[in-house]
């Protein structure tokens, strides 16, 4: 909790910072969320993740279980939710450089994808990403 509250506070200070340098500190806490949501379901291995909040979107590279080609990621809008004193981070107009990929998200995926801050976050994920 010390940790969150003096990222907080540094990341008050860095108001006047460039928008890259807050971004950059997000793109680390979210690299750490969205790899251990995709790690825990044996999707793959999730690295470089770059957050826009300006846009509201985000990228990644996705190193699936059993494949030796990445799977670039773009994620065309995202939001945050808090249900039962739970934060999540949705996920949503997902595309990647696999069209069949690209397909199945548009077909089922309205919802966007459901990924747990509150690991990585400890209820501070959706305060970062508005500073």
């Amino acid at each position: 909790m010390r940790l969150i509250l003096a990222l907080i506070i540094v990341l008050g200070t860095l108001q006047s910072a460039e928008l890259s340098t807050m971004d950059t500190i997000r793109s680390k806490l979210l690299t750490s969320a969205i790899s251990l949501y995709f790690n825990a379901r044996g999707y793959g291995k999730v690295d470089n993740v770059t957050v826009d909040t300006t846009k509201k979107t985000l990228r990644f590279n996705l190193f699936p279980e059993g494949e030796k080609q990445p799977l670039n990621v773009d994620i065309g809008s995202y939001t945050t939710l808090i249900e039962d004193k739970e934060e999540y981070l949705i996920l949503q107009k997902v595309q990647t450089n696999r069209v069949w990929l690209n397909r199945i998200f548009a077909d089922h995926m309205q919802e966007g994808i459901k990924v747990p801050l509150g690991i990585v976050s400890k209820g501070a994920g959706s305060l970062l990403l508005k500073l």
